[in-house]
């Protein structure tokens, strides 16, 4: 029996140099060619869209953040940013929400600073309890799920984070706390003067009246000739005890330094409003006709004086502070700014307006 080779034919059997075209080295440079000219294309394009999306987000940074990063207020170390500045003046109710917003951050950067040196603070709970005693409002009480609601509303309407109103809560209640603690240190006796007053219209009839009364006349006489303010003019102009320094600063100007029994220089008493329909302007002269180093307050005044005491506090502790204003460009507070400034205001107001009407 023969056997048969099981070996292939080596002949039969194609090999790599038969079955592949040979490939000439012109064409191996001509292929090379090609994918270096479209990897080239290829990284010149993605550069371009790079260029152009660094430029886009270098454009929207300087238009849209950068200047809403920008700090508009300093005291001492503290600042205020532009984007949160816009939020408090949006929820501002003033006529002038730039101007009472710049003058309510000073004065609570202030009180953060100075409250826990009168042993002022408050918690976390301080904060959570005003939080619910506003959202129960008169009711009684409030359910986890009502509040929950009511919170996540007001954040929605104010467009403040919970961070920064939780903030908000703390410094309005610092505020309160602080202007208490001035009520509570105000002394009940004070320096007082007595004072008369002759209210007339025009200021040349003021100064007449002045004239007079140097001249010899009588004051008390003069009042119940000719004051407008019927009240005081039958009393002869006697307006009763006042705490020195409790009254409007014109009338302070004038008090200032007066003698018993002399009469002050005319200042105007009441000033027309922007809506009157007639002048309502008048002019007044006053007299100090007792003083009193030590005398108890009345009532009716006591809460003014408390105020004063505040504001008086508030005043010194401006005076002693570096408090500076910047514009969007970083220098000092100008018309550009608050140009800019009530521009987005109204901007973010119209976009919080078509949010709650959808």
């Amino acid at each position: 029996m023969s056997t048969r080779n099981n070996q292939p034919n080596r002949q039969s059997i194609s090999t790599p140099s038969n079955r592949l075209p040979t490939k000439r080295p012109t064409d191996i440079k001509t292929v090379d060619k090609d994918k270096h000219r479209r990897r080239n294309t290829f990284i010149t394009a993605v550069s371009i869209s790079v260029v152009i999306i660094l430029i886009i987000s270098i454009a929207y940074y300087l238009i849209y953040v950068m200047p809403f990063q920008r700090i508009i207020i300093k005291v001492d170390n503290d600042v205020v940013k532009i984007d949160y500045f816009l939020k408090r003046a949006l929820n501002s109710s003033s006529d002038d929400p730039i101007g009472e917003t710049i003058n309510t951050l000073v004065e609570e950067l202030i009180i953060l600073q100075e409250a826990s040196k009168y042993g002022i603070e408050v918690s976390g709970e301080d904060i959570d309890t005003a939080l619910h005693d506003a959202a129960k409002g008169d009711s009684e009480s409030i359910t986890d799920a009502e509040y929950k609601e009511w919170y996540r509303q007001l954040l929605n309407s104010t467009q403040f984070s919970d961070k920064q109103f939780r903030d908000l809560v703390k410094r309005s209640l610092l505020r309160q706390r602080m202007i208490q603690y001035m009520a509570d240190i105000t002394p009940t006796t004070t320096e007082q003067d007595r004072l008369s007053i002759i209210v007339v219209k025009t200021y040349e009839e003021a100064l007449s009246v002045k004239e007079r009364v140097d001249n010899g006349e009588e004051f008390a006489s003069l009042a119940r000739e000719l004051s407008l303010d019927t009240i005081t003019g039958q009393n002869g102009g006697d307006m009763g005890w006042f705490p020195v320094g409790i009254l409007e600063g014109r009338f302070q100007y004038v008090l200032k330094d007066l003698d018993i029994g002399k009469c002050s220089e005319p200042t105007i008493n009441n000033l027309a409003t922007e809506n009157s329909a007639t002048d309502t302007t008048d002019y007044a002269v006053f007299m100090i006709t007792e003083k009193d180093v030590a005398r108890e307050v009345q009532p009716e005044y006591l809460t003014a004086l408390q105020v004063k005491t505040y504001t008086d506090w508030l005043y010194e502790q401006e005076g002693i502070r570096e408090i500076k204003y910047y514009s969007i460009h970083g220098g000092n507070y100008d018309d550009e700014t608050n140009a800019w400034l009530n521009y987005q205001l109204q901007r973010m107001e119209k976009g919080r307006t078509s949010s709650s009407t959808e």
